[in-house]
């Protein structure tokens, strides 16, 4: 990386995005953050270096990927419940409730 411009730590770069150090290193394993690379020293171990023009980027996208939708199911639909996970034997002792007799 050269030192032509000001580089920071993923503390320093998290407080000047507004969000968290969390947040951050996320982005910085996915490799989001555009210029960010991994230093280590021995006697310091590791570290990212940052440069001041990653502050431009833009936030990535939050929360969950959309599912795909496959050619024989529309948008529109809604998803199918799952089964039970509940077996007969659970079911039975359900029934039975916490005295252990059959209701």
């Amino acid at each position: 990386m050269k030192k032509d411009g000001r580089v920071m730590t993923a503390t320093v770069f998290a407080e000047e995005m507004g969000v968290s150090y969390p947040t951050v290193v996320r982005w910085l394993k996915r490799r989001l953050v555009p210029g960010a690379v991994l230093r280590e020293s021995p006697d310091r171990g590791k570290w990212w270096e940052i440069p001041e023009a990653a502050l431009a980027m833009e936030r990535p996208k939050t929360g969950p990927k959309p599912a795909a939708v496959t050619d024989d199911q529309d948008a529109t639909e809604k998803p199918k419940r799952r089964a039970s996970n509940r077996t007969a034997a659970k079911k039975a002792l359900k029934k039975m409730g916490k005295g252990g007799a059959a209701k």
